[in-house]
């Protein structure tokens, strides 16, 4: 399976299972299934005011159905971070090249591009930019800068994180003699499933514990460098000991 692969400012790298063609195309015959079927209900329960107007509410009408068809997959992504129905039940999500949350322009960008690639060359455009790119990116993808991660597939943890470790590395927290084997093993079992499932209510809830645990500062690092230097410390502090 191909990974991408994140660099953190402090060197680390992340590595991100990318969302397989299979994975996508289910979940996307999905999304098209259940947005036919929002569209059929929607005519059907429309179709009596239909009937007693004019052409031009009748166009309108057909048009506001067709729009929402198009929203589908916008709303959803916005409101499910990064995710549709169909990329829910396969367990793939929409993130960022640099490993973080996609926001709602990235969203946005991703979806009018879509509009092109995905219905008005039936998809085709999509699949061969998705073929030929290196981490499988369609052309909506590639200028908002995100990708299709799997979820489901744990990664290991001390496969990313301690791979680029330097033989000169320097504990930036000493502070972590505070913590116990048992506490940092929670530390890891937590980070890992956040980072699987993008969890970031998590990572806060992490940082904060560890820095009331050390009685430390993040010092303005984000949560996923934090954490990650404080495994790497404690690593480092014990490995020898």
């Amino acid at each position: 399976m191909n990974k991408l692969l994140v660099n953190t400012p402090q060197n680390v790298q992340i590595a991100y299972n990318i969302a397989p063609f299979g994975k996508r195309m289910l979940a996307f015959i999905i999304d098209l299934i259940i947005r036919v079927i929002l569209i059929f209900a929607l005519l059907y329960f429309s179709y009596g005011a239909i009937n007693k107007q004019d052409g031009w509410f009748v166009m309108g009408i057909y048009s506001l159905i067709g729009f929402i068809f198009l929203l589908y997959p916008l709303i959803l992504e916005i409101v499910m971070k990064g995710q549709t129905i169909g990329k829910w039940l396969f367990k793939i999500r929409v993130i960022r090249m640099d490993g973080n949350r996609a926001n709602n322009f990235d969203y946005f960008l991703r979806w009018v591009i879509g509009i092109v690639e995905l219905y008005m060359f039936s998809g085709l455009i999509a699949l061969v930019v998705a073929i030929a790119s290196k981490n499988h990116q369609r052309l909506g993808d590639i200028v908002a800068n995100t990708c299709l991660i799997d979820l489901k597939p744990r990664l290991d943890l001390s496969q990313t994180i301690f791979s680029e470790l330097s033989e000169t590395y320097t504990i930036r927290f000493p502070e972590v003699y505070r913590l116990s084997d048992r506490d940092i093993n929670i530390v890891k079992e937590n980070f890992t499933i956040a980072l699987d499932r993008n969890n970031y209510d998590i990572l806060q809830k992490l940082t904060r514990k560890l820095e009331e645990i050390m009685d430390v500062k993040s010092d303005g690092l984000g949560n996923i460098d934090f954490i990650q230097i404080i495994i790497q410390d404690h690593y480092h502090y014990h490995k020898d000991k």
